[in-house]
């Protein structure tokens, strides 16, 4: 055979090469109707899967709102930390070391011994870990299949010390002021994609990327003064070892715009760890003879009773539809003043007299009691008052209530009743919020009038008796060194299986001009305790002592600049 009969004939050479060009041409159809469809028609389905490889999502919670006292004291705040997990199926066999690694750069935080044991599904590496801890071994890359979760953790730098008032907030409770104001202080959440870079580090993804940009919660202020609340709780703790009784509670008012400047309640916690029943606000009681200044107050308000008269309380009781009232002990003849600074009962009752039994009972609305004083915390109590007509109802209830029984009041509404007496006849509703923020400051909230339960010349009239209440009646023990103190004694008896005693005391600092009212509750002290002026009393003066030695300028009267008591506020 011939070197030409072996070659291709041109016939031939041309086919294949139609052939080589056509396989070339579909090849390249293909490929070109690959990348159409994976760069037009399925974009969105591979980039999702490209981002899913290359970013992490991580659900920010926003940060909530500080609670701040009157001075800026922190009283509630937060401590952002993140928690490590990872989710075992995702990381590759040869990468499981980069685990080890990490749980070594978590430290104390971590939750897995070494070396790290694959699993079948997730587990929780680390929690509890600092924001910027977390943020620095986040940019330096996480291993494949680690995430992390932010949030925030509620700090509250008091304590037990401040916990009936502003309780404690987790994920699934609230409690007190941090139930009360919850939307305010909660916030909005938010959410980040971060996308990792081509040298291993994590950065943003751009402007379009569905980022949710957290929304702070509002800031409050209250009108507490963590100074005093410390020595409100001091003492109640004190005085219930000290008297060995069921519960305490105190209430520290400003009467000028009915701001509550502490406020405590012992104990603070149920067995089951949550806050018990705060005294001030969700509990109701008897108030015994501190309550016999609304019936003197309204006897002297209607014109019924004069500086001179005089009343034979000699025989020592007197009969109320067949039933009897008594005093302690055989006081005689006593004047219109007399029968309080001597805490009369029967004297009382002879007053009460002068009264309708519906104007007796007007007062003591007009004083606010049988109502909610609508103070910020939850499940508040109003109280029981009955009137003429009602259930229970009977010939003795105007006596007996004129006196403190048959009627249960919260330590707030008896502070409020005695505000009225010190800031010359005015009743106002209570306050805990002072400001809220606004992100530009602070935004004052305003008092607001509820009543004029008595004219100004009657209030002083109330206020000179009570101050004689301290320097020559049942309340010795209230006295404090270089003030004069006004207040009255109340002990009130209980029946509920054993006879039982509650012990009160409600002051007013100093007498003539009243920076603050304090009130203090003892409830079921020993039996020698028992007397408003052997617990309360000397408690009241403890408490006082104390709070004048923090702030000396209370003791000159209510005239201070309220702009002063915002210094130092933190914006």
């Amino acid at each position: 055979m011939s070197v030409w009969n072996s070659e291709i004939s041109p016939v031939r050479r041309s086919a294949r090469l139609k052939m080589v060009m056509i396989s070339a041409l579909i090849g390249f159809l293909i490929i070109t109707g690959r990348l159409i469809n994976i760069q037009i028609v399925n974009h969105q389905h591979y980039s999702d899967i490209a981002c899913s490889q290359h970013t992490t999502q991580i659900d920010v919670e926003a940060r909530r709102g500080r609670i701040v006292d009157r001075n800026g004291y922190l009283l509630a705040g937060n401590r952002t930390v993140a928690t490590f997990q990872v989710y075992w199926p995702e990381v590759p066999i040869e990468e499981t070391a980069l685990i080890d690694t990490l749980l070594l750069q978590l430290g104390e935080h971590s939750m897995v011994k070494l070396p790290a044991e694959r699993r079948s599904g997730n587990q929780i590496l680390a929690i509890d870990v600092p924001y910027q801890d977390a943020l620095l071994l986040t940019n330096s890359g996480l291993p494949t299949g680690v995430s992390i979760d932010v949030e925030q953790e509620r700090t509250y730098p008091m304590g037990d010390m401040a916990a009936g008032i502003i309780g404690r907030f987790t994920a699934d409770n609230a409690e007190g002021i941090e139930q009360w104001f919850n939307s305010d202080l909660q916030g909005i959440d938010g959410r980040l994609f971060i996308e990792r870079s081509a040298t291993g580090r994590y950065n943003l993804t751009d402007p379009e990327a569905d980022n949710i940009h957290t929304v702070d919660g509002r800031d409050i202020m209250l009108t507490i003064d963590a100074r005093f609340q410390c020595i409100i709780m001091e003492e109640l703790e004190s005085a219930m070892d000290r008297f060995n009784s069921d519960w305490a509670a105190a209430v520290l008012l400003d009467p000028a715009n009915g701001e509550v400047l502490a406020a405590g309640s012992v104990p603070v916690r149920a067995q089951n760890g949550s806050l018990a029943t705060n005294h001030c606000f969700q509990g109701y009681h008897e108030p015994g003879s501190t309550f016999k200044i609304v019936t003197y107050a309204a006897c002297i308000e209607e014109n019924l009773i004069e500086e001179g008269d005089l009343f034979n309380c000699s025989d020592g009781y007197i009969d109320v539809a067949g039933d009897s009232i008594s005093d302690a002990h055989e006081m005689g003849i006593l004047s219109r003043d007399e029968i309080i600074i001597n805490s009369s009962n029967v004297g009382t009752v002879m007053l009460s007299r002068l009264l309708s039994d519906t104007t007796l009972c007007d007062y003591c609305s007009l004083f606010g009691f049988g109502l909610k004083t609508m103070i910020e915390y939850p499940d508040e109590s109003r109280g029981i008052l009955p009137v003429p007509g009602s259930y229970g109802w009977s010939g003795v209830s105007s006596a007996q209530i004129a006196i403190g029984q048959e009627i249960t009041v919260t330590p707030i509404q008896l502070a409020l009743s005695y505000g009225v007496i010190a800031n010359g006849g005015t009743l106002y509703y209570p306050r805990l919020l002072k400001a809220y923020s606004d992100g530009n400051g602070w935004v004052r909230e305003e008092s607001i009038v509820r009543s004029h339960p008595l004219s100004k010349e009657t209030a002083e009239t109330v206020r000179r008796t009570l101050r004689a209440v301290v320097e020559e009646g049942t309340g010795a023990n209230a006295a404090v060194d270089g003030v004069a103190i006004g207040g009255k004694t109340g002990t009130a008896e209980r029946l509920s299986g054993r006879s039982d005693y509650l012990s009160a005391f409600v002051g007013l600092v100093p007498a003539e001009n009243p920076s603050f009212v304090l009130v203090v509750i003892i409830d079921g002290p020993d039996y020698e305790y028992r007397w408003g002026s052997s617990s309360a009393a000397p408690v009241f003066a403890e408490m006082t002592s104390r709070i004048l030695a923090v702030e000396p300028e209370l003791a000159l009267g209510s005239g201070r600049g309220e702009e002063d008591l915002m210094a130092g506020v933190i914006e």
